[in-house]
């Protein structure tokens, strides 16, 4: 992973963590990579974030600039492939 792909990520993950301060979701984990590796992928990518159910929300961010997430039972949440899509998402738990 080089350094512009470690910034992507890094954007990504601050988005995210901007949106769910915004929302007030308080309770939420950003994890560190599972697997280090030297030249691999240095940078934490995957939030926890409690919604309200006994499992977390799993959120990922991409070196593209991609973003998606997976329900506590680990199906991908449909329409989600982007941070603003994320964000409406989000917005729509917070509002039920």
């Amino acid at each position: 992973m080089n350094k512009g792909q470690r910034q992507v990520i890094a954007e990504k993950v601050s988005s995210t963590i901007r949106f769910l301060e915004l929302l007030q979701f308080k309770d939420y984990e950003v994890r560190a990579p599972k697997n280090q590796r030297e030249k691999g992928n240095k940078s934490p990518r995957v939030i926890c974030v409690n919604v309200g159910k006994s499992k977390p929300l799993t959120i990922y961010n991409g070196t593209r600039g991609n973003t998606w997430a997976y329900l506590p039972s680990g199906q991908p949440v449909p329409g989600v492939h982007s941070i603003e899509e994320l964000y409406e998402y989000l917005s729509k738990l917070k509002k039920s």
